[in-house]
């Protein structure tokens, strides 16, 4: 974690794209597939816009089993190659919801289907995020995090959670989501329709129209006292700026939640973490349209 200001906002950032693959998505693609080694499976299947399709084909061979991954063809192109890089079969798809069907209609014997937005034991990876924040900082006041399937939001909740219920701390962080204007479920979920600016194509990281475990985030939000933002592609645009400026390389779609600190700002209190979800060194594409936006 990195401390700065921005906004007149006391903010720690969490890098999680220093994990091997370059984003989150490894925590969680770690304990899926150390699980299906213990089931004995062959292969594992995954669908995914990018990160946890590598984070998956990444581990799966360095646990010495197959892979194949199902995604958009849309889906950036250097996150393409670095699944097909690892030994993975790369199946291309017409868009998100094609791929997860797929994924799921066309196992065979001796696959495991370990697709992030339903597995739970990737929830499980995923809480060590809350675990790391504790052990080197503490509980910061509010925690602002990009939002798809959940998995992330999900793991630093329950991973609180669970300090709380082992005394290691006594309150909870509130737990801010943001989305894309252009796919934002959970946002409409509590405040109904997207009134569009811009669009946020940028934020493509973020598109499942239908995340799996929607009460379960929504739970997490209200509990905490939190709540969703939606931001524009100028917005992200701009807090990519930011980051960059800052030294950190982010992908687009990690700028979503920095973008909203700026926007929102009277929502927050105290100290304020920001994690980092992916690299921007595996999507030069995103970054580079990120710069010509505004």
């Amino acid at each position: 974690m990195i401390r700065a200001e921005y906004s007149g906002i006391d903010l720690l950032l969490k890098l999680e794209f220093v994990s091997p693959t370059g984003s989150f998505k490894d925590r969680g693609a770690s304990m899926s597939v150390t699980r299906a080694v213990a089931l004995g499976a062959k292969r594992v299947v995954e669908d995914s816009t990018g990160n946890a399709g590598v984070a998956a084909s990444a581990y799966a061979a360095r646990a010495g089993i197959s892979s194949r991954i199902y995604v958009p063809k849309d889906a950036p192109e250097a996150k393409k190659a670095l699944i097909k890089a690892s030994g993975s079969e790369l199946i291309e798809c017409n868009d998100r919801a094609e791929a997860a069907e797929r994924a799921t209609s066309e196992l065979g014997c001796g696959d495991l289907y370990i697709g992030h937005a339903w597995d739970p034991f990737y929830i499980l990876g995923m809480e060590t995020v809350a675990f790391e924040i504790y052990e080197h900082y503490g509980v910061p006041d509010s925690i602002v995090v990009p939002v798809a399937s959940g998995t992330l939001l999900l793991g630093l909740y329950k991973g609180f959670l669970e300090l709380a219920a082992r005394g290691a701390v006594g309150r909870m962080p509130r737990i801010f989501g943001v989305q894309g204007e252009d796919c934002a479920p959970i946002y409409e979920a509590i405040h109904g329709p997207v009134a569009k600016t811009h669009g946020s194509m940028l934020a493509d990281g973020l598109r499942i129209q239908s995340p799996p475990r929607k009460a379960e985030i929504l739970e997490a939000i209200k509990s905490t006292g939190g709540d969703v933002f939606v931001v524009s592609d100028p917005e992200i645009a701009e807090g990519l700026r930011h980051l960059l400026r800052m030294g950190v390389i982010a992908e687009p779609t990690s700028a979503t939640a920095f973008a909203a600190l700026s926007k929102f700002r009277g929502s927050f209190g105290g100290v304020v973490l920001v994690p980092i979800t992916g690299s921007g060194i595996k999507h030069p594409e995103g970054i580079a349209k990120a710069l010509r936006v505004g």
